[in-house]
């Protein structure tokens, strides 16, 4: 059974650091894990379910910009709690942390008096190991996390993904006649065979469906099974999940998302089944819609159908992961992404969508498993360089798709440090704005008066910054020379670093 954050603050190590709760459920968050970190950019690196212990000194100095962009950021990635002890960077919790922990859900905890971090970690270990049974957890401990992820509202993706992991294996759910409707997304360990544990899933009115565990039949996996069988029926009546069978269009992405093979013409044929025929002029167009984690995402769907029917006329929506997704044809794509996104913000899911990302317009219907996994990469890049713009396109992103698919990370640091580094130890030395700058000036198309508005300085102000940056860099900015080049390493820092240049000073590690 996963702990609670108030079972956490309670632990001898974490209550030593007399806690206190400015914001949040304390009593009704579960934790995962607990982890500390002084680093400012870590929401790029948690994997959810997270309590992070921080002293502050990676906030210290930062803007208010930039302490709302941390929490959010936080909240992302689906960390759950943020816990800050005071008197070594901060003597009170800054403003910007309260308020965004309330609005994003985030438990907010103040620890008064200093207690070290590794005794909190190690106290948190010995409770998990607690509930540990000679290498697998126990039959109640596996029927209270996936009970717990239910009513929080977690949503069926994260009771998947929770299965998989508790039965090692792969997990996917058939609707009654052994159409796959959604799947976890755990990949595969190298023992997997093909044998499958399988459990049905019943609702008031019978079968619903079929839970399939991907693995070797074994007690302990039989077990998980029978459990996550209860726990997917409660999820399943809760909201818009009473349904039990899939749409066309969700058990089409479900296909896709799972890597079954389907050749143009069987996908063309069930988009057609699914109401989306070929139109002469479209393209497909695939719109990932990031919603809140507090939200589950099949709460909002019908939210965004309705958004995507009045925006984009006949629209096909099905959940994926954490994602709500939108295939529709469109003959104006990059228009298409903010139009939907406007309605969203005029209908019933404001409020709860954080971003929508575009794929590339395909003009193949085949096409189509591929414009998927584009929209949720760009969604997950644009997380990862701290990109928190309303709409992104795939476009906007594809320079750092290349870098982070084609450039080995240490040559990567190495391009970024040879162009980059004299103004980022210029930055540091001196308290100045030079990166934040350049980022600014190649943005605004090396138009002076557009840049000095966005930095918020006069054109005199922008001329001596020019002209430092020239003396550093040995060669003007706008020289052809080193112009894509510096652009390049930008964006190679970015994804170093997932920092957005434009929130704020810089910082080096």
């Amino acid at each position: 059974m996963l702990p609670t954050v108030a079972e956490v603050l309670a632990l001898p190590a974490v209550a030593a650091a007399e806690p206190r709760v400015l914001v949040g459920d304390a009593a009704g968050t579960v934790v995962r894990w607990v982890h500390s970190s002084e680093v400012y950019e870590m929401g790029g690196l948690l994997a959810g379910g997270e309590l992070l212990l921080t002293t502050g000194l990676g906030l210290h100095g930062r803007s208010p910009r930039q302490l709302v962009d941390y929490a959010d950021r936080l909240a992302d990635a689906g960390c759950v709690g943020l816990a800050l002890e005071l008197g070594r960077s901060f003597a009170e919790v800054p403003d910007e942390l309260v308020s965004t922990a309330g609005r994003r859900g985030l438990v907010l905890v103040e620890l008064t008096a200093v207690a070290p971090f590794a005794r909190m970690v190690e106290d948190f270990h010995r409770l998990l190991v607690a509930g540990a049974d000679h290498g697998h957890r126990p039959a109640e401990a596996v029927w209270h996390e996936l009970l717990a992820l239910v009513v929080t509202g977690q949503g069926l993706p994260a009771v998947l993904d929770a299965t998989a992991g508790l039965a090692g294996c792969p997990v996917h759910l058939e609707d009654p006649v052994g159409r796959r409707w959604a799947a976890g997304r755990v990949p595969p360990p190298p023992e997997v065979t093909g044998e499958c544990t399988v459990a049905d899933v019943r609702g008031p009115h019978g079968l619903a469906g079929r839970l399939v565990l991907h693995g070797r039949a074994t007690r302990a996996r039989a077990g998980v099974a029978d459990r996550a069988a209860v726990a997917v029926a409660l999820e399943l009546g809760r909201g818009a999940t009473t349904a039990t069978r899939p749409s066309p269009a969700q058990a089409l992405v479900a296909d896709l998302d799972a890597g079954v093979p389907l050749s143009p013409a069987q996908v063309r044929a069930r988009l057609t089944d699914a109401g989306l025929p070929p139109t002469a002029g479209a393209d497909l167009l695939v719109l990932a819609v990031l919603v809140d984690r507090r939200t589950p995402p099949e709460e909002v769907a019908p939210a965004v159908h309705a958004a995507a029917d009045s925006a984009l006329g006949r629209s096909l929506v099905a959940v994926s992961g954490r994602l709500v997704v939108v295939v529709a044809r469109v003959r104006a794509p990059r228009e298409s992404a903010h139009l939907l996104r406007t309605a969203l913000d005029d209908g019933r899911a404001a409020g709860a969508v954080l971003l929508v990302a575009a794929s590339d317009p395909v003009a193949d219907d085949g096409g189509l498993a591929d414009a998927l996994a584009q929209a949720r990469s760009v969604v997950e890049l644009a997380h990862r360089v701290g990109v928190r713009r309303p709409v992104v396109l795939a476009g906007d992103l594809a320079v750092h798709q290349l870098l982070a698919d084609a450039v080995p990370p240490a040559r990567l640091a190495a391009f970024v440090d040879a162009r980059l580094r004299p103004l980022l130890d210029h930055d540091s030395a001196h308290g100045t704005e030079l990166l934040r700058t350049l980022d600014a000036y190649l943005t605004h198309g090396l138009v002076k008066s557009r840049t000095a508005s966005a930095l918020g300085i006069r054109r005199q102000s922008l001329h001596a910054r020019l002209d430092r940056l020239t003396a550093l860099l040995g060669a003007p900015v706008e020289d052809p020379a080193q112009l894509v080049g510096l652009a390049v390493a930008l964006v190679g820092w970015q994804l170093r670093t997932g920092t957005d240049p434009q929130a704020g000073p810089v910082r080096t590690r």
